[in-house]
């Protein structure tokens, strides 16, 4: 089961408007000889296409004790070229991760990583037994497309079937839409309503907040722009949204 899988609030009306590409070696491959070089170039590869989010792209806005040596180098480049701080410790840290994630906003963008994944890299982790599954999450017509442009056929198909359970203080529309965009439950949704409010105060913009939401999600997953459009809405009626036990229209 993947924590990418339960997203909320997704609209069929803009396709690719969120796709996210995880990838993941099985814990009996993961220290097999050449594994971890594969995982890089696969990390250099969704960068070429251009995400709009990945994992590790906030860490240099955390105080990380494992970082706390490259931080500074890491920060200066990044100042100097912008984002290429970040795309350094994204490669870095596929080198060691046994999962990356890439969260992208264009169909045409996600179906060119998947045909160019197809390609050289696919042939060499075949060639050398490397098991790197590939797993794509967002509206089943959204992975259906990208299946059929580049002519891969995709063999597991995962659905989530919605709350159960005590749902009665579940969160509710908008906000739930935002914190699903998390897998881990990492979005506290006494923070959504606070920063909603700051909003309507004129304390801050709503690309701020969606920032300030996306900070905690280390694997790179919070659609910022989607985010941002969310609480413009929230912020625009001044008041939080109440608890109850209705489901969103539509359940991805």
């Amino acid at each position: 089961m993947s924590h990418t899988s339960q997203r909320w609030g997704l609209d069929p009306s803009r396709p690719g408007g969120e796709i996210i590409v995880l990838a993941m070696v099985p814990r009996a491959c993961r220290e097999r000889e050449g594994i971890r070089e594969a995982m890089k170039e696969l990390a250099e590869i969704m960068l070429r296409h251009g995400p709009h989010d990945w994992l590790s792209r906030n860490f240099l806005d955390l105080d990380l004790p494992q970082l706390a040596a490259e931080r500074p180098l890491l920060r200066a480049l990044d100042w100097l070229r912008p984002g290429a701080g970040r795309k350094l410790l994204f490669k870095a840290v596929a080198g060691r991760s046994p999962v990356v994630t890439a969260l992208y906003t264009d169909l045409d963008r996600a179906c060119a990583l998947l045909a160019e994944l197809e390609g050289a890299w696919l042939e060499r982790n075949r060639r050398e037994g490397y098991p790197i599954s590939v797993v794509l999450s967002g509206l089943i017509e959204d992975a259906a497309a990208c299946c059929g442009r580049t002519g891969l056929r995709p063999h597991t198909y995962l659905q989530t079937l919605g709350l159960r359970g005590r749902v009665d203080r579940a969160p509710k529309g908008e906000e739930l839409e935002i914190l699903a965009m998390c897998g881990h439950g990492m979005i506290a949704v006494a923070r959504v309503r606070h920063l909603a409010e700051r909003i309507a105060r004129g304390e801050i913009s709503a690309g701020e907040a969606a920032e300030e939401i996306a900070k905690p999600c280390v694997c790179g997953i919070v659609n910022r722009e989607r985010a941002e459009r969310i609480f413009l809405r929230m912020a625009g009626r001044r008041v939080s949204t109440p608890a109850t036990t209705e489901r969103p229209e539509r359940l991805l």
